[in-house]
């Protein structure tokens, strides 16, 4: 009953804001593009310090997918326009690159031809999201130009990061040799901050967002651990963490993420009690996870109400896709580089376990973005090291005769195995959009590095060998 009622007060409020959002004209967004698009903001693009040579556009086709939706004009009544957007239709008849001021991709073309007061551009309900991103697009964009809105989201990201870090500093000096945790969080806090490519996604709309409500719970749970609320407080504030996730769900990691963060809160908890371990992990999860999965139910139960059932089987149909192993294509200049060792992307989508190996290769191959551009610096960063240390916990743990250790060292190993679990789940959707799914691949580096520095103060974490 409480997370129902949790998530009921937060689909409430999120669509009062949305109603209220709905009251700004389509013009008024228009003329923010024509200003980002002036200026060169929307187009703006960042060199990372090993690959100065190549790049990257920070706002990507999704950032253009939000803003179509902002600029098209409203053909329904209001409660339809707060309860899902819409956006250009995917077989629209134009074609050509997108025209100078935008970034280089298929929805920012659309985004262009939309901006125009005068086009006649097909559209469609796009349902499948809460859009979150979509609605808080439409109030900081209402009050702000957009270079301004989206510098703010990344300023409140790396402050978030910074005062958690800063903090954890701080009590670890003043703790000495008890500050397990506070080095812990201590590491997360710097981890992410280094490596998880802010740079390059930190002032979208359709990342930023979920990795501040990411950043706040971490920052959330460091000041209030899991033991030090009761188990009602706890499993209030994971339903409303999974909310929040789930009001910016884009399928852009923040679900995983989530869980990942609510394995480690109670990880790296002062709590030496194995009961309570358990029942705030059992708690925490469940919370978490029941609050995403009844925010998508109310949403769909309310599009199936308003648009028929027929759109719950859409739903479906683009979940289970994004599940499958084939149906993906494979770019000409990937196909030439499997060429080269003979394989055929016809014999890659033919087998699943195939599929996720490639799926795979091109997380490791894109983690370069956590590493400023190098490919070899991403593969150590996010396959070398967290595999040694993860081997290294594994002999900790096979070694360990004390019941909580060998709990809290289980539930970091099985926290590090969540995202290529992920991976494993939704195989299409990581091969397509390997570009920016590789980011969560950083919570292994920074959980098991937590964990060293957690155990080199020897707070209560002494392992037994047998």
């Amino acid at each position: 009953m409480r997370i129902l009622l949790v998530v009921i007060a937060t689909l409430l409020t999120f669509y009062a804001a949305s109603l209220a959002s709905a009251l700004v004209e389509p013009q008024h967004y228009r003329g923010r593009v024509a200003q980002a698009v002036a200026s060169a903001a929307l187009a703006r693009d960042v060199a990372l310090p090993f690959a100065r040579s190549n790049p990257v556009s920070i706002h990507n086709f999704n950032d253009c997918l939000i803003l179509s939706m902002l600029v098209l004009p409203r053909e329904d009544g209001l409660f339809r326009r707060a309860l899902s957007p819409r956006v250009p239709r995917v077989d629209a008849p134009w074609s050509g690159e997108a025209p100078r001021g935008y970034p280089p991709y298929v929805q920012c073309r659309d985004l262009a031809l939309a901006a125009e007061p005068a086009a006649a551009v097909p559209t469609e309900y796009y349902h499948r999201y809460l859009h979150g991103d979509w609605v808080l697009a439409k109030l900081l964009l209402a009050v702000l130009p957009f270079a301004y809105a989206t510098n703010l989201l990344l300023i409140l990201l790396v402050a978030g990061l910074v005062t958690l870090a800063l903090l954890a500093l701080r009590n670890a000096m003043r703790r000495s040799g008890t500050a397990g945790r506070d080095r812990a969080y201590a590491v997360m806090a710097l981890t992410l901050l280094l490596f998880y490519a802010l740079p390059v996604f930190g002032r979208s709309f359709s990342f930023a967002p979920a990795d501040i409500v990411l950043v706040g719970f971490l920052l959330f749970f460091y000041l209030r651990p899991p033991s030090a609320l009761s188990e009602p407080g706890f499993a209030t504030a994971a339903a409303l963490f999974g909310a929040l996730t789930a009001m910016f769900e884009f399928l852009t990691g923040g679900s995983p993420s989530g869980l990942i963060l609510i394995v480690a809160v109670v990880v790296f908890d002062d709590a030496a009690d194995l009961r309570v371990m358990w029942r705030r992990l059992c708690v925490g999860a469940v919370s978490f996870t029941a609050a995403i999965i009844l925010c998508f139910v109310f949403k769909m139960a309310a599009v199936a109400a308003i648009w028929g059932l027929p759109e719950l089987g859409l739903f479906g149909r683009q979940i289970g896709a994004h599940m499958s192993g084939g149906g993906w294509e494979v770019a000409p200049d990937n196909a030439a580089r499997l060429a080269r060792f003979g394989i055929a992307p016809d014999a890659i989508r033919a087998s699943f376990l195939f599929s996720y190996l490639y799926a795979l290769s091109k997380v490791f191959y894109f983690s370069r973005f956590l590493a400023f551009g190098s490919v070899e610096l991403g593969i150590l960063l996010a396959v070398v090291i967290p595999v040694l240390l993860a081997l290294h916990q594994a002999v900790l743990l096979w070694r360990c005769r004390e019941p909580v250790e060998r709990l809290r060292t289980g539930l970091l190993l099985a926290a590090c195995a969540i995202m290529p679990a992920w991976y494993l789940a939704f195989v299409h959707h990581t091969i397509v959009h390997a570009h920016f799914m590789f980011r969560p691949m950083v919570w292994p580096l920074a959980l098991l590095l937590a964990m060293a520095a957690w155990r080199r103060t020897g707070q209560k974490h002494n392992v037994r060998a047998g």
